[in-house]
């Protein structure tokens, strides 16, 4: 070893490797040749201009509506979620991948109802070429050559864990860092911010970079993390500023979701994502919830098998049940097939009403 290292050194000397060594030893400067910038954002406050942010929830509580709310707004040059209301900008270019969501079933139709400029969206065909799935992997050269040939203001992976290649091992630091750091270098030559989407574990007590399901080194990476999930007040959905490198959190965004899942905002919080981890783990143990299975069932036969949505919530925070506490319930009714849910009348006439119906089954009769 100590033979090649005089070997290289000598090489050196004689200018053999001398263009290498410039190249290399030029990369390197004093502190007063870099120059001093001021973090500027594709989102404020929320997602700082090329770099890497990362939005976290459990299944369910509408991330995809809410990138697509974000990648609407930033094609038409109009206010999302995470805007002050009534912001405007100007219009810019996305791209997104995703493997889980259908293009053509669902996202073109979801993003033309935000209100999206088509043609300031892009993304990959991967129903009509599979093999594109196998080149837009963390770390190829594929992604390089997209970011630099559209110049989108942000890039949205989702799932993260669908963008790793096959062979990386999430729970590794050392491989996921070696995955993600082209993204940072990429992004401080374009300015093309990455929104990375991923799930969050079910561990109970867990909070912060904790939730993270497969790679808590995602939330290391990340300038910026937004965590999603569910408040007390149904139908009430939070964003969570838990992370932010370059400005103080911002205030939680509260949102729901209109008829036509669009997102629509609901005020903001001083809660942050622990907090409502806690209230729910709380109110949803599992005798509880059982216990209010038997309750729901029970009113609803009284009722003569449905009442509206509505209204069950107020029963049941009269009889001491958490909304949280309730929906679990549900849930767990919906999956045994013995209640459902149904709409009655228009959306767009305004008298439409959601009713909680009992199904005939074996925890029913």
């Amino acid at each position: 070893m100590r033979e090649d290292i005089e070997q290289y050194a000598e090489e050196i000397r004689s200018g053999l490797k001398a263009d290498k060594t410039e190249n290399f030893l030029n990369s390197f400067k004093t502190l007063d040749q870099f120059e001093e910038q001021e973090p500027t954002w594709i989102i404020p406050g929320w997602i700082p201009e090329g770099q890497i942010v990362l939005m976290a929830s459990e299944g369910g509580t509408g991330k995809t509506s809410t990138w697509v709310d974000i990648l609407a707004s930033l094609s038409r040059g109009g206010s999302c979620i995470l805007d002050p209301p009534g912001y405007i900008r100007k219009p810019a270019r996305t791209v997104f991948l995703t493997t889980e969501d259908s293009i053509r079933k669902k996202l073109r139709k979801k993003l033309r109802l935000a209100g999206a400029k088509p043609e300031l969206i892009v993304a990959p065909d991967f129903a009509n070429n599979p093999e594109l799935l196998h080149d837009l992997k963390f770390g190829s050269p594929k992604i390089a050559e997209m970011v630099r040939w559209f110049s989108p203001a942000l890039v949205v992976f989702d799932p993260v864990q669908g963008f790793v290649p096959p062979k990386a091992n999430m729970g590794s630091r050392n491989e996921m860092r070696d995955c993600l750091s082209p993204l940072i270098s990429l992004g401080e030559e374009t300015g093309t911010s990455f929104l990375l989407v991923c799930h969050t574990n079910k561990r109970k007590g867990a909070y912060g970079r904790d939730r993270i399901a497969d790679s808590a080194d995602l939330w290391d990476i990340a300038r910026s993390v937004i965590m999603a999930g569910y408040t007390e007040d149904e139908g009430i959905r939070y964003l969570s500023n838990e992370k932010n490198n370059y400005a103080q959190l911002q205030d939680t965004i509260l949102y729901s979701f209109d008829d036509d899942g669009l997102v629509r905002p609901e005020g903001t919080s001083w809660k942050r994502d622990r907090d409502y981890m806690q209230e729910s783990s709380l109110a949803t143990s599992a005798p509880k919830r059982d216990d209010c299975k038997e309750w729901l069932v029970n009113e609803l036969q009284e009722a003569g098998g449905e009442i509206p949505s509505k209204e069950l919530e107020e029963l049941a925070k009269s009889a001491g049940y958490s909304f949280a506490t309730l929906r679990r319930a549900k849930d767990a009714l919906k999956k045994a097939g013995c209640v459902r849910n149904y709409a009655s009348g228009s959306a767009r006439g305004g008298d439409r009403e959601w009713f909680v119906q009992l199904v005939p089954c074996e925890d029913t009769v």
